[in-house]
């Protein structure tokens, strides 16, 4: 094994306490009040699920960002312009970089013996930023908005091999958080894949080759 890729949101950032973060002040800026936990949570799944249906091709980018908050004001009753609203969110949450517990000792260990990189969905304003914390572990990031695919997407892959310039996917490694993009999208170049099950989550017919709780493990596979 020469080469990690690893996933960032859910993976190396926590990405749940900074999307609330973000959502959080922009709300208070937007609206006037704090959102309570339970607005945040349906905030969340509005994201998730329209997040999922951009990465699916059916919706454009700009279409997911926007008709998030189009959809949250009207199950908040609230009334702002929602094209402002999403720009405010994005510009406070390229800024939320939370690492979980387990990332700095895992990447002192593992930069130190392989070639580390970061494989991300998202957009470079908001990634690149966010990245900044830990960009010294890794040798380069590749982002699905520079790389012109998302995550499953055999292209997204393909760029990344291609890239690094190593073609036998032996070599090769991806941890991440989910079956659908991280563990899917390895599946597609026949690379070794890590499912980093934070939450014990129910695997489904996605097997990854490596089920993990925790980043520290990750040295009993490697």
């Amino acid at each position: 094994m020469k080469y990690i890729l690893f996933d960032l949101d859910g993976t190396l950032l926590d990405f749940n306490s900074g999307e609330k973060n973000a959502f959080t002040s922009t709300i208070k800026e937007f609206a006037g009040y704090t959102p309570t936990d339970s607005q945040c949570k349906l905030f969340s799944d509005i994201n998730e699920y329209l997040f999922n249906e951009y990465s699916s091709g059916k919706l454009k980018r700009i279409e997911f960002q926007e008709k998030r908050f189009q959809e949250i004001m009207e199950k908040l009753n609230l009334k702002f312009d929602y094209s402002l609203a999403n720009k405010f969110y994005i510009d406070n949450l390229k800024y939320q970089a939370i690492l979980f517990p387990d990332v700095i000792d895992t990447l002192e260990y593992l930069s130190k013996k392989y070639e580390l990189y970061i494989a991300s969905n998202g957009m470079k304003i908001v990634q690149t930023e966010r990245i900044k914390k830990i960009a010294h572990y890794f040798k380069k990031s590749y982002i699905s908005e520079e790389v012109g695919f998302n995550k499953p997407d055999k292209g997204f892959f393909d760029y990344i091999l291609k890239d690094i310039n190593d073609p036998n996917p032996d070599e090769f490694i991806i941890i991440g958080d989910r079956l659908d993009t991280d563990i899917l999208g390895g599946k597609t170049v026949n690379i070794k894949t890590t499912y980093l099950n934070r939450n014990n989550s129910k695997i489904t017919d996605i097997k990854p080759d490596y089920e993990i709780k925790s980043l520290y493990e990750i040295k009993d596979i490697l």
